[in-house]
């Protein structure tokens, strides 16, 4: 299938974003389910505030298992190979063999059917050298591409929510962990089931979004993929500020360098991974100097995953005013791309 015929599903896959991981495709759901590690429990409710939830949605993989027909009844989904997604802030990701598909996706819209405007592509791969475990060639494609143009280009340009399915809901199953019902603007629903990621050890203290969203963080040290000193996030004319927040639509990550800003929705995933993807920037000319930094930041920053690790970096703290004092925190950030940022927090700023 070729990539201008992926863009329609995947409009239709906007839809399906919160839903995103799928299950695994080895395993039955009942195997899924007496394996699977249930977590993030206060983020899966109906109050859960919907950027929470689609961060939860971030630390599953989730399976298409059931769908509704044009009356409205829901039927049982059994492709094979099953349709799995990884979810991102604001992407789907899906896997066939050797060969990716994006699928982005905004949540700027008014509720209750905040996310839309997909677009689907074929991302680069290695598949004219990959093989599979027979040693053969899997540079073939085609199942996963026509599961979504058949479940939903008919679909397409929709607008979308989603919602966990509880305990008392009659689409509950106990097969899964988890489960999610999709739901677009044209009456379409999809219901998914989830297996969690497997969890690790981390080092450092606990990592909480009331945490990275209570300050903001001020840059440090930073250093490139080889561990040398990163000359344009080290300039001290130049300080850097990370500012995480949450609204009623999104939880977002801003870098600040006093003229532009670079940033786009985040989630805190599963053993402590931050998730970042991207977000229109402004444009307001800053000088060669601050514009190469803020390029550098967008560069490394926008659909990002990095490593946290937080500490302290002793035990007195800090004090934040004449009455109170606050905590002092470093956070380490290992991007996937070889970058070590370190963060200390301050006071959050008031607007």
């Amino acid at each position: 299938m070729m990539l201008n015929s992926l863009r329609i599903p995947l409009v239709i896959i906007s839809a399906l974003l919160p839903v995103a991981l799928l299950g695994c495709q080895t395993n039955s759901l009942n195997h899924l389910a007496q394996t699977s590690t249930v977590i993030d429990d206060k983020n899966w409710s109906a109050d859960t505030p919907i950027p929470r939830l689609l961060q939860t949605l971030t630390k599953y993989e989730w399976q298409l298992t059931h769908l509704s027909n044009n009356d409205g009844k829901i039927n049982p989904f059994n492709h094979k190979p099953p349709l799995v997604m990884n979810v991102r802030p604001d992407a789907l990701l899906f896997q066939e063999g050797c060969h990716r598909y994006q699928g982005n996706f905004n949540a700027w819209r008014p509720l209750p059917y905040p996310y839309s405007l997909p677009d689907m592509s074929d991302m680069p791969d290695n598949c004219d050298i990959a093989t599979n475990s027979s040693g053969t060639s899997n540079s073939n494609k085609g199942e996963v591409q026509q599961a979504l143009d058949v479940v939903f280009a008919p679909y397409s340009n929709s607008y979308f929510r989603f919602d966990p399915i509880l305990p008392n809901n009659p689409l509950f199953s106990k097969k899964a962990s988890k489960q999610m019902r999709l739901t677009t603007d044209k009456g379409k629903v999809f219901i998914f089931s989830g297996r969690a990621k497997p969890i690790k050890q981390t080092s450092g203290l606990s990592i909480t979004n009331e945490l990275l969203e209570r300050y903001d963080w001020h840059l440090i040290r930073a250093t490139d993929d080889t561990n040398t000193l990163s000359p344009k996030l080290n300039n001290p004319n130049v300080p850097i500020t990370a500012s995480f927040r949450l609204d009623a639509h999104n939880q977002g990550v801003g870098f600040l360098t006093g003229c532009n800003g670079v940033g786009g929705s985040y989630a805190l995933s599963t053993n402590h991974t931050l998730l970042i993807g991207a977000s229109p920037s402004t444009l307001m000319g800053c000088g060669e100097l601050v514009n190469g930094i803020e390029n550098y930041l967008d560069r490394i920053m926008h659909n990002s995953t990095s490593q946290l690790t937080l500490t302290h970096p002793d035990n007195n703290p800090i004090a934040d005013s004449v009455n109170e004092t606050k905590p002092s925190y470093l956070f380490t950030q290992k991007l996937d791309s070889g970058e070590r940022l370190i963060w200390k927090n301050e006071a959050k700023k008031t607007l």
